[in-house]
């Protein structure tokens, strides 16, 4: 159903202006929309990227798996992640984490008492571990730029499907109305005329007798 307005010059003026404002910021939300779009893709590239190299690293690691395996239990608290350390940066307008590094449970333990392997297990799971942390914080920074890519298109729709053709419809009906009315007042003016020359004419014609 239409929204209920007035029809007068104030409504008309004042449509114009919203009309102007809405499409001077139009192609201000589109180019966001572009940066954004942009943005989105390199996040999932870098994603893309970077599970192609923990999958490199586990493909690597496939012919020594029974004794990464078997060595887990007893690496486990060098492995332990203590902190996933990130950085609030700024991609587009948004605030998105940045990841800094990834930090183990310091323990020290004996390099003698310890078997040859044994650094090599560690260094392994580390660097898997720390890799996929790093994964997982592309993975946020690529949600955050999505979610305001979403919002960004929202509005752009709520632009171009609704604020826009109601302001043109707006501004069709106060000008119908207002053309309407100054065609009825020409009229009248014109009916006005037309008694006063009638009755001019007949105190004319009754002067004349």
């Amino acid at each position: 159903m239409p929204e209920k307005i007035k029809l007068n010059k104030n409504t008309l003026r004042e449509q114009n202006q919203s009309l102007r404002l809405y499409q001077e910021f139009l192609p201000t939300l589109e180019l966001r929309r572009q940066q954004l779009q942009a943005e989105v893709r390199a996040a999932r590239a870098r994603i893309a990227d970077r599970e192609l190299e923990l999958d490199a690293l586990l493909d690597g690691a496939a012919g020594f798996a029974p004794l990464l395996v078997g060595t887990l239990r007893a690496v486990r608290p060098l492995v332990e992640i203590e902190a996933v350390e990130t950085r609030t940066g700024n991609v587009a307008g948004v605030r998105v984490p940045l990841f800094v590094r990834v930090r183990f449970r310091d323990i020290p333990y004996s390099l003698v008492a310890t078997p040859p392997f044994y650094d090599a297990a560690v260094g392994f799971w580390r660097h898997a571990l720390g890799a996929r942390a790093e994964i997982d914080t592309l993975r946020q920074q690529e949600r955050a730029l999505d979610e305001q890519l979403t919002k960004t298109t929202q509005r752009i729709n709520l632009y171009e499907k609704v604020l826009i053709p109601e302001c043109r419809e707006n501004i069709r009906r106060v000008r119908v109305y207002l053309g309407d009315q100054q065609t009825a007042g020409v009229c009248r003016a014109k009916i006005a005329k037309g008694k006063i020359v009638r009755a001019a004419e007949a105190e004319s014609a009754r002067a004349g007798d």
